[in-house]
């Protein structure tokens, strides 16, 4: 982790803040939860290597059934898929780490580059990865987080000044790459837009022609330039998926992204980055606007403001310094590297505990899966259209296709349409809606799995009865009369998949 040492700084004065970053990337990207789509993901990849072609249309659902699927992760479920099936789920959270600790270090090396004391690089990418981590799950949205990373980290080496043509292949190769894999592709794509349109326009044929190699670049993929009309069209459609609301500043979660915002601007009089950069600030502004708009977007905060934030939080600590000079002891500059080493060693112990308690492998609480019922439906060989929540389509994917199809599942907008989409929502929701049964009237629903003691509309049809039934979820079908079997959900952690 080499960086520009600040004037008069000791060996420990920095080591501690570079002890207490590595710990934190590993505490925080080694997190082991497994996230409700990495089912699905895996499935489709799988499926992928087995076919040897990309996905054009739906069959894993019944209302959906033959509708376009837009797969813009195709291949990152393919690397998924291929990991899964070698290395199990341990393959698949050292993929994740190693995905998160080179965008850390991604995100590292503008800070490195700047001359500021080293704990304010330290503070600042610790706050940085802290925003990072919320929703860093092993998907395949975090590598448009490392290419985010990356692509701010190749700016920012003085390439504006142009240079040599090994340099726009290799951007175009990573869009290629980046394009394929995740549909945040258009993010790049609008980063080096806003590179190329913001002043000073003395290197501007650089700029257009990085801009032009990138977008025919990630013209490359299985639906070609459609691909961003296809993304566009997302970012502006209104999703009932929490990931998709705006930021609930008041939320203890989102708190680490609210303190890199509010000292991002508390801050900006006293930096110099953003207006020598306007290009720069355009995408803060908009990456900002992004993020209090949708949760998902908020890591994206963290990678492009890191850099200015330390800028200016050096600029405003020394306009302090001149109005108040005050010098710490040697004593209390002692004492705090030994609380940060603390703190390091604390984080390592915490992530001991989390390996020793699971492995290396990656687990899913059983009481948010319908376990129990999913085994009932395979064990009794059963077979229909089963209408679900959202977050249990990929697990039921997984474990019972091809013998049931779903109501939707975590490919979401992919695949099915928004009339569906409301109208699955609408039949899980417990609010009197009208159109609540819209999804047994409409579809050919033979099957419900709803949790347990859920107000649905199919328990108030005499046609309906419960199949299976346990602490978590119940079966309902409209097959010939039998016995309700009662089961036990599994408890507790229990390994992926």
């Amino acid at each position: 982790m080499t960086a520009v040492a600040a004037v008069g700084e000791s060996w420990w004065q920095r080591w501690p803040w570079w002890l207490l970053i590595v710990s934190t990337a590993l505490h925080f990207f080694s997190d082991n939860e497994a996230d409700n789509d990495l089912w699905v993901h895996l499935l489709t990849g799988r499926r992928i290597l087995a076919s040897h072609g990309v996905p054009s249309v739906d069959d894993l659902s019944y209302t959906a059934a033959g509708a376009a699927w837009t797969d813009h992760e195709w291949l990152a479920q393919t690397f998924l898929a291929a990991l899964f099936a070698a290395t199990g789920s341990p393959g698949l959270l050292a993929g994740k780490l190693a995905v998160g600790l080179l965008t850390a270090w991604l995100v590292w090396r503008p800070l490195a580059r700047r001359d500021v004391p080293t704990w304010i690089r330290g503070a600042v990418m610790v706050l940085a990865l802290a925003v990072l981590a919320r929703g860093f799950a092993a998907r395949p949205q975090i590598l448009t987080y490392l290419f985010v990373a990356w692509l701010f980290a190749w700016l920012d080496a003085a390439h504006g000044a142009g240079g040599p043509r090994w340099q726009v292949a290799l951007a175009a190769l990573v869009f290629v790459l980046w394009a394929n894999a995740h549909g945040g592709v258009i993010v790049g794509l609008g980063v080096l837009a806003l590179y190329a349109v913001a002043p000073p326009w003395s290197d501007g044929r650089w700029r257009w022609g990085l801009l032009l190699a990138a977008a025919m670049a990630a013209c490359v993929n299985p639906y070609g330039p459609s691909l961003f009309l296809y993304v566009w069209r997302e970012l502006g459609t209104v999703h009932p998926l929490t990931e998709w609301q705006p930021v609930a500043l008041g939320e203890a979660a989102h708190r680490p992204f609210v303190v890199l915002l509010g000292l991002l601007l508390l801050t900006a009089p006293f930096g110099r980055m953003l207006w020598r950069e306007p290009w720069r600030a355009a995408v803060v502004v908009v990456t900002a606007v992004m993020a209090l708009r949708h949760q998902r977007h908020t890591p994206l905060l963290a990678l492009c403001a890191s850099a200015p934030l330390a800028e200016q939080l050096a600029g405003a600590v020394a306009r302090l310094r001149q109005r108040l000079p005050v010098t710490l002891s040697t004593k209390t500059t002692m004492a705090i590297a030994v609380g940060l080493v603390g703190l390091a060693m604390l984080q390592m112990t915490l992530l001991a505990q989390r390996f020793a308690r699971d492995g290396f492998r990656i687990v899913y609480e059983g009481a948010d899966y319908p376990v129990g019922a999913v085994r009932f439906l395979r064990a009794e060989d059963i077979r229909g259209n089963l209408a679900l929540p959202l977050d249990w389509g990929g697990y039921v994917l997984w474990h019972a296709a091809p013998n049931i199809k779903v109501s939707l599942d975590g490919r979401f907008a992919t695949v099915y349409p928004a009339s569906v989409i409301e109208t699955n929502f609408a039949f899980f929701r417990a609010d009197g809606n009208p159109d609540a049964a819209r999804l047994l009237d409409e579809y050919p629903t033979t099957l419900v799995l709803a949790p347990r003691g859920a107000s649905i509309p199919v328990r108030r049809r005499v046609d309906w009865r419960v199949l299976y039934r346990d602490e978590v979820a119940e079966l309902y079908g409209t097959a010939q009369p039998r016995a309700t079997e009662m089961g036990h959900a599994p408890k507790g952690r229990l390994f992926f998949p």
